[in-house]
């Protein structure tokens, strides 16, 4: 890990009321005094009122506030200073800094620190990163979790069952001179490992959950050209998004507006209205339209009393919408089928309970800690097999149990992967470069 001292702003960069900027490392407390021309020692979580000093000329006044090793987030010598927030001074301070022996950080380097020095595991940094950039104050709370350290607690008692199933089997390998391993010992083995396996389980159904409170879900409008899907949208919405005509194929692009329903980050996502043509620009339209199709969470599958369903035989559990209501009631007889009209706005609260109930379905279990990364999922992935095969090798008819014990070792080091404990610097870059510069 570099040993240089650090420096960045912590706060968004722009105009504001005040602004932060953030030292780390062994000259953090030395560059802050001769920064405030100040030798007097900061004291640990105490705010100081002194000058910022640049080329020898006050430029303002900061609170200084130190963040005494290692009873800081990074594990460093920290000194936050808080100035006025001027882009202006927030530049100088970070130009002296620099003159007086630190570097910029590097995206996510503060966290990273705090990593590599013990303050958190690679858990609670991933949650860091997403509850930075949550869009809901559900995700935040999830994150939250995360952060306290709720998945590390599963992860550990499962850690914890492991070793003593992988102690029991080296002992009976290695010291016991009995031929068999007794019975009582075999069982509780069997239940730890069918235990373990069902957290793992647990926590390997929870990505789905976990993703749509990091990712946000996606709920794509398609029908042909001039059933509605804009109006609807729009009504939804309540905001004009999409432009609306009477003209078929108005919507010729794509159209994304992100809200939240029922606290889940959702993207509404209008297409172009799908159907045959020989014009290259719908085409285009049509193509991206069906992508995105592919990628959705929800369908809503729009038709009237001259257009039908569009018919694409990969869709399922799409959501129903006859429209135009107002100019030919619905006859059919599907009960699923909702019956709108979305010019008038009517049955269009109807419709959008509906929908709140199938977002509320996808984030079900959300009340305990949720996996949210694709490093994690594929992480506990690898745990879920290793126990998986344990478990079918330890049998009442399968004596190889140098095999069973070759699969926990395996587990426990997917779970060191899992947590950080162990780990490789690819996977720190993937973790970290996602970060802000000033976290």
């Amino acid at each position: 890990m570099s040993t240089n001292t650090i420096v960045s702003q912590s706060t968004p960069y722009g105009f504001s009321a005040i602004a932060i900027i953030r030292l780390s490392g062994k000259q953090a407390l030395s560059i802050a005094s001769k920064l405030s021309n100040n030798k007097v020692s900061l004291k640990h979580q105490k705010q100081t009122k002194r000058a910022v000093i640049v080329n020898n000329k006050k430029i303002d006044v900061g609170l200084y506030t130190a963040f005494l090793s290692p009873r800081s987030y990074t594990g460093e010598d920290v000194v936050e200073i808080s100035c006025h927030g001027n882009i202006h001074v927030c530049e100088a301070i970070i130009k002296e800094c620099q003159a007086l022996g630190a570097r910029l950080a590097e995206p996510g380097e503060y966290t990273k620190r705090a990593f590599l020095n013990g303050k958190i595991n690679l858990l609670q940094a991933e949650a860091v990163a997403q509850l930075i950039s949550a869009k809901s104050i559900e995700a935040v709370e999830q994150q939250t979790k995360n952060i306290s350290g709720g998945i590390t607690k599963k992860i550990k008692n499962v850690k914890d069952l492991l070793l003593s199933c992988l102690a029991h089997i080296e002992y009976e390998l290695d010291v016991s001179e009995e031929p068999t391993i007794p019975k009582k010992t075999k069982d509780g083995i069997k239940n730890d490992l069918l235990f373990s396996l069902k957290e793992i389980e647990l926590l390997k159904t929870s990505f789905k959950t976990g993703s749509v409170f990091s990712s946000g879900i996606k709920i794509v409008f398609i029908g042909k050209p001039n059933v509605g899907k804009s109006t609807l949208a729009n009504k939804i919405l309540g905001v004009e998004k999409s432009i609306t005509n009477k003209t078929p194929g108005t919507t010729r692009d794509l159209v994304f507006t992100e809200t939240t329903i029922e606290g889940v980050p959702t993207t509404f996502v209008d297409t172009a209205g799908i159907h045959d043509t020989k014009n290259e620009i719908e085409a285009e339209g049509i193509k991206r339209s069906l992508t995105e199709i592919k990628a959705s969470d929800i369908i809503v599958s729009l038709f009237c009393h001259n257009l039908e369903v569009v018919d694409i035989k990969e869709l399922k559990q799409e959501i129903f919408v006859y429209n135009k209501e107002d100019v030919k009631p619905y006859s059919g007889t599907n009960k699923n089928v909702f019956s709108v009209s979305a010019i008038n706005n009517t049955g269009v609260k109807h419709l959008m309970k509906h929908i709140k109930k199938r977002v509320g379905l996808l984030k079900k279990n959300s009340a305990e800690p949720l996996i949210t990364t694709i490093r994690q999922k594929d992480s506990i992935d690898k745990i879920h097999t290793t126990i998986s095969v344990a478990c079918n090798l330890f049998n009442e008819n399968n004596q190889e149990t140098e095999l069973v014990a070759h699969e926990l070792r395996r587990s426990i080091s997917h779970i060191d992967l899992f947590t950080g404990k162990t780990t490789t610097n690819d996977i720190l870059d993937r973790v970290f470069s996602n970060f802000c510069v000033g976290k």
